[in-house]
């Protein structure tokens, strides 16, 4: 045996698991017994029974490896994902968030109102998450922690969507009639209900801060506003802006209005202004906007290959930073504060991802910064609450 094949024997049986002293003892008595009397035994054979040895102990090893009781890995150890929970959790610093998906609801609260798979047709919090407004059959129906429901109204109707005004005194909804949807409004408590305007587009309706003024989507396909200060409508047609208006959003700390389109956004800040305007390519299809504390716009946007977060200038919507990812965006919803935004990511087919993604910067990867909740849906579009 050559001095270069046993020195690369050697330094491969020597990062082989150190064995116990019973087995090497073993091994070796059982080696030198076959090789017999003591004076018969060369160096050839003496090098052999240091490989049999080795290789009984690499042969264990190996056995142990195999039984799952020795596990060996090589090269740096990857960090551990984090697991994506199947019970929604509340974001630190906030009070509560509800998902709905597929017609299902899920909610939970720090104020410990907790609802899994719910069948609701739409949902909404209250501020401070105490409680929760859904739409059940034809009815708004109000659910409170000790499973309570403080108030039951009638709507003759499905609720499409429900928005809760900021100061929690009303609430306004979207009602399906035959013909076309209707605009409606009932105050927090459950009294009366009045309706607002008898033909709009199926579309979660958005207050303005100072909760005197609600956003919505006319049937036309225009952003509108109504003014319950006044009893005022006012339109804007953002077409030139991508197309017909798909959702409408008030920035939570400002009177200023987005409008998503069908390939684009417009940002509204006075009435009888012309509105900002960024439109997309036409095989980019924006689903939904949030407004962040800085004042600016976070625009999710699908792609053929993909989606993508894209963060705009709240004034003139110039790029101030994207994230990028293979997955699908089904739904959007801005922090509470403005700091970061929960999305709906497609994973795979049937399986939606709900977490919190950081404000994005240039060129960064669309990921999950913390998971909350992973869905078996087929769901196209997922509402998110957020309180």
């Amino acid at each position: 045996m050559s001095t270069e094949l046993e020195r690369q024997l050697r330094a491969g049986f020597g990062r082989l698991p150190k064995p116990t002293r019973e087995a090497s003892a073993r091994a070796r008595a059982a080696a030198l017994d076959a090789l017999g009397p003591h004076r018969r035994r060369s160096r050839g054979g003496l090098l052999l029974v240091s490989f049999a040895v080795a290789f009984v102990i690499g042969a264990g090893a190996a056995a142990l490896a195999a039984t799952g009781n020795l596990h060996v890995r090589l090269g740096a150890g990857e960090r551990p994902k984090r697991p994506v929970p199947t019970r929604l959790s509340v974001p630190a610093g906030s009070h509560g968030v509800a998902v709905v998906a597929g017609g299902k609801l899920w909610l939970a609260t720090r104020s410990g109102l907790r609802i899994e798979g719910m069948p609701v047709s739409a949902a909404e919090l209250s501020p401070r998450a105490l409680y929760a407004v859904v739409g059940i059959g034809s009815s708004l129906v109000t659910l409170a922690p000790g499973n309570r429901r403080p108030w039951v109204h009638q709507t003759d109707g499905r609720v499409v969507s429900a928005a809760w005004s900021p100061d929690g005194l009303k609430i306004v909804y979207v009602v399906a009639r035959r013909g076309a949807d209707e605009l409606r409004l009932i105050e927090g408590d459950g009294s009366p209900d009045r309706l607002l305007v008898r033909r709009v587009r199926p579309v979660r309706p958005s207050w303005r801060a100072d909760s005197l003024a609600v956003a919505y989507v006319d049937a036309h396909g225009r952003a509108a506003v109504f003014d319950l200060s006044s009893g005022l409508r006012r339109t804007f047609d953002t077409r030139r802006c991508g197309g017909a208006a798909r959702e409408v959003a008030y920035d939570r700390r400002a009177p200023v209005l987005a409008v998503v389109s069908a390939h684009g956004i417009a940002v509204v800040r006075r009435w009888n202004r012309p509105a900002s305007c960024a439109t997309l390519d036409v095989s980019a299809s924006p689903l939904a906007a949030g407004w962040l504390q800085s004042g600016q716009v976070v625009l999710a946007v699908n792609r053929p290959l993909g989606g993508s977060l894209e963060r705009l200038s709240g004034t003139n919507l110039n790029e101030a930073g994207a994230a990028f990812g293979r997955q699908r965006l089904r739904g959007l919803a801005a922090a509470p504060k403005g700091s970061s935004v929960a999305v709906a990511l497609r994973r795979s087919a049937g399986v939606v991802d709900i977490g919190l993604v950081s404000s994005p910067e240039r060129g960064a990867r669309l990921k999950l910064s913390r998971p909350l909740l992973r869905l078996r849906t087929t769901a196209g579009a997922v509402s998110i609450s957020w309180r």
